[in-house]
């Protein structure tokens, strides 16, 4: 009976161990000292990811802020030419406990022995006016360095969601024989910018025959009450505020 009893402790033992080191899940409720602990190598991730920075702020909602912290994990790569294997994770504050609203990770892989990744994650807590929010980028390998864009907030029932920029390659300002390539997003002094070169169809990636397009923007909306749910809902969008091109020679 001993034994027994023993067994089962052990047991326990292993399986609450297996589930503090197992990799943070959308929906899981865990203590902040369970998230910014290192997460184990897996069968996906095979090199341990420590944690490179665990930010906690408020971001704006309505009727009241809800205080986010947002962990970043990273395993530096082995192979040359990798991006960083990492995983990012969005956890709500409530009562000293945190809920786990998103993850983002890396497609990592061991290739030929090394560890490879296609992207990583870089976040910033960023204020717009007397409005913060969440802001998060996917950069991306490749010949273009894409950098994917996300700035987050959040309703008053807790759900997290990405607020739109309006789409520019559809610029008055452009012919209709010219498109925008190799643009990139920029936040400095609360504001969003964008820039991008001006291609001909048969332009090469290195050099677009009609200059640069730029844009500014500015952010629109507000939370809107949703008299059904008693909710707060946000309702924002990024606009462009101004726009204007430098010609090639």
């Amino acid at each position: 009976m001993r034994r027994l009893a023993l067994l089962c402790a052990l047991l326990a033992l292993t399986l609450a161990a297996h589930q503090t080191n197992a990799a943070q899940e959308e929906g899981d409720v865990v203590s902040r000292s369970e998230l910014v602990r290192e997460l184990p190598a897996s069968a996906d991730h095979p090199v341990p990811r420590i944690v490179m920075a665990a930010q906690e702020q408020e971001i704006s909602c309505r009727p009241e802020p809800k205080r986010v912290l947002a962990v970043h994990y990273r395993a530096k790569p082995t192979a040359k030419f990798s991006m960083n294997d990492d995983q990012v994770v969005i956890a709500l504050e409530k009562e000293g406990q945190y809920k786990i609203l998103k993850a983002f990770e890396s497609e990592a892989a061991i290739v030929e022995g090394l560890l490879y990744s296609d992207n990583d994650f870089d976040q910033d807590f960023i204020t717009i006016g007397d409005l913060h929010f969440l802001y998060v980028r996917d950069n991306i390998s490749g010949s273009g360095g894409i950098v994917m864009h996300d700035v987050y907030t959040m309703s008053s029932d807790d759900q997290l969601s990405s607020i739109p920029f309006e789409n520019v390659s559809k610029s008055k300002l452009l012919k209709a024989s010219e498109e925008l390539r190799n643009g990139r997003y920029m936040f400095k002094n609360q504001h969003f910018s964008f820039e991008a070169g001006v291609y001909k169809p048969q332009d090469p990636e290195c050099c677009p025959s009609n200059g640069a397009y730029h844009a500014l923007f500015k952010l629109e909306g507000d939370f809107k009450p949703v008299p059904q749910t008693k909710t707060f809902r946000p309702d924002f969008k990024f606009v462009v505020a101004k726009e204007w091109r430098d010609e090639g020679f």
